[in-house]
């Protein structure tokens, strides 16, 4: 009886081997995959454009949208549409300035993204504008 119960034992220990290195490579394997070294660079909201990046990015969208002659700008401000984080609303400057179309040009940082026509939501119509040199 003895000789059964060792028997016995040992062929429970020797199907538990098997089952624990199989464990063992399947945690390595999994751990891998939670390895942090190719982790994404924590988020930077933008930071409003400086002063010569609104310059050069309102002269760069006047370009695109064949803007001539006197043009006037407004302050710079947020927003959460369009293609940048940062606008400034552009028109030309005339007599006839609020029947003249305005458009919002955007910036991420310095970077210029885009000009497209001012929407209501952009309120351009109610800011006070500048003389853009």
């Amino acid at each position: 009886m003895h000789l059964r119960f060792e028997l016995a034992r040992r062929s429970a220990f020797v199907c538990r081997r098997p089952l624990q290195a199989l464990s063992a490579v399947l945690i390595l394997l999994l751990a891998g995959c939670a390895s942090s070294a190719n982790l994404p660079p924590a988020y930077q909201p933008a930071r409003a454009p400086s002063t010569k990046a609104v310059q050069e990015g309102v002269t760069k969208g006047a370009t695109e949208a064949k803007l001539t002659g006197g043009m006037e700008t407004t302050a710079v401000r947020p927003t959460d549409h369009g293609p940048g984080s940062y606008f400034v609303c552009l028109r030309q400057r005339g007599p006839s300035a609020g029947g003249r179309p305005a458009y919002s040009v955007f910036f991420d940082d310095d970077a210029y993204k885009g000009i497209q026509s001012s929407v209501i939501f952009d309120a351009c119509e109610a800011q006070p504008w500048v003389p853009f040199n």
